[in-house]
């Protein structure tokens, strides 16, 4: 078959195998920014983060609010013929008349009801500072979930990336097979016209139906994990619904990822941006508190209070009483219990600091390794496409050597396998790149520059 034959099959087909996607079914397209978008929206994992980022300063109003007077209203009814309980009642309800002095009546009186009402407001004066140091740790212990919310939103962020130029590869790969299941399909048709017309043996043509077979295989293989990226990419946005996939050819994955900055300054990046150097951050001033409420069960504690108080058997008539009440308690002794609780507490702090000090060092090698990784990738990029030209070229001659009887079938098979290995390595690299500059984006704890905003 001439070359230019051969170059209009190709050209015929390449489109079918680029949009064997499209079609009534086709799924919905959309851009990285898209899918960051959604995925802030939908992803569950960032919701239930948040969730637990609400609920943390929802604890700080808690521990407000026990420093605040506080306020309780109380019901009390007994029916009793106790005649320590009965006589009081009775005072209470200021119904106690002389006749109640009777020898009989206080020591067999008959069954008596009392409904008793109080209103109590009280006032902690002094809890020897457990109060406003736990008031302190529930706020340090909002930040760092807060940062936790933020944590959870880049690894979200990187995990849509990944996901989305995965489901990119995997489309791309099913471009390239099929491009070289159409070029070993002409390749076949050559051979089995040179083999009629005397020009090839038929081991040529039997040749040929393998490669031909190899890359139909592939074919099905490479549609089955294309649907498999779609569904990883659907369920990471948390939008399982919707039938979405990326862009066939997204300029990112087309320009590559410029070269990084030196690597001193993105370690100091990371250091004053990561998130979880925050949070580390916040969890050591936490435990500090957490100290200092343990050790406040040293020094005695002090509540005022006031109470109004109603007592009525029938609702008819109530008496009435109040009170004005100063209670101080001081812990003498228990057990030791304070002591433990202080050094688990101490403790407790020791390790939050050790874990900050060490979470540094990770961060600082995660960023070293995100950095190297990139620039070997960028470099395998670079000779990924010196390949593929190599490849094509090669493949190119070979085919007019073949037909003019020059080269060997053996010889074009080789070209025609290499040239769709050098083209998937081709597409590997570039989705690499980027998945590769997310990472490192991650590491130093900056946005995504497709994230929605920016």
């Amino acid at each position: 078959m001439p070359r230019l034959a051969v170059a209009v099959l190709l050209i015929a087909l390449w489109p079918t195998a680029a949009h064997a996607a499209d079609g009534p079914d086709a799924p919905e397209r959309i851009s990285l920014g898209d899918a960051l978008a959604i995925a802030l929206r939908d992803n569950r994992a960032l919701r239930a983060a948040g969730y637990t980022a609400q609920a943390a300063a929802d604890e700080v109003g808690v521990a407000r609010g026990a420093m605040a007077p506080r306020l309780d209203a109380l019901e009390n009814f007994s029916y009793t013929d106790n005649p320590v309980m009965a006589f009081s009642d009775l005072l209470l309800q200021q119904e106690f008349s002389a006749g109640d002095f009777a020898l009989n009546n206080l020591n067999h009186p008959g069954f008596l009801s009392n409904f008793q009402t109080q209103a109590r407001l009280s006032f902690p004066l002094f809890a020897g500072g457990r109060l406003l140091a736990a008031y302190r740790a529930a706020g340090f212990a909002a930040d760092a979930e807060r940062w936790q919310q933020v944590q959870t939103r880049q690894r979200v962020e990187f995990a849509v990336i990944q996901a989305y130029y995965c489901a990119v590869l995997a489309e791309q790969r099913v471009a390239v097979v099929a491009r070289a299941l159409a070029a070993a399909r002409a390749h076949l048709k050559r051979a089995q016209d040179l083999f009629e017309r005397g020009m090839a043996v038929n081991s040529d043509v039997l040749r040929t139906q393998v490669l031909v077979g190899t890359f139909e295989q592939q074919s099905f293989q490479a549609q089955s994990a294309l649907k498999i990226a779609w569904a990883a990419l659907a369920h990471t946005l948390g939008d399982e619904d919707r039938h979405l996939a990326p862009m066939a050819n997204p300029p990112g994955l087309q320009d590559g990822a410029p070269a990084p900055a030196s690597l001193e300054p993105l370690v100091t990046q990371a250091l004053a941006h990561r998130p979880e150097i925050k949070l580390a951050d916040a969890r050591v001033k936490q435990a500090s508190e957490a100290v200092a409420v343990a050790r406040a069960d040293y020094l005695p504690t002090v509540e005022i209070a006031g109470v109004y108080e109603n007592d009525t058997q029938s609702f008819t008539r109530a008496g009435n009483n109040g009170a004005l009440l100063l209670t101080g308690r001081l812990n003498l002794f228990n057990g030791l219990a304070t002591r433990s609780r202080v050094n688990a507490a101490q403790a407790q702090l020791s390790r939050a600091r050790v874990l900050a000090q060490d979470l540094r060092r990770s961060v600082a090698l995660e960023v070293e390794t995100a950095y190297r990784t990139l620039a070997a990738a960028r470099r395998g990029l670079e000779v990924a496409r010196r390949d593929t030209d190599f490849a094509q070229r090669t493949l190119a001659i070979l085919e007019d050597r073949y037909s003019s009887g020059l080269a060997t079938n053996v010889a074009v098979l080789d070209a025609q396998t290499a040239r769709a290995q050098t083209d998937l390595r081709l597409v590997a690299a570039r989705v690499d790149v980027a998945v590769d500059k997310a990472a490192l984006d991650l590491a130093v704890g900056a946005e995504p520059q497709s994230a929605p905003g920016r």
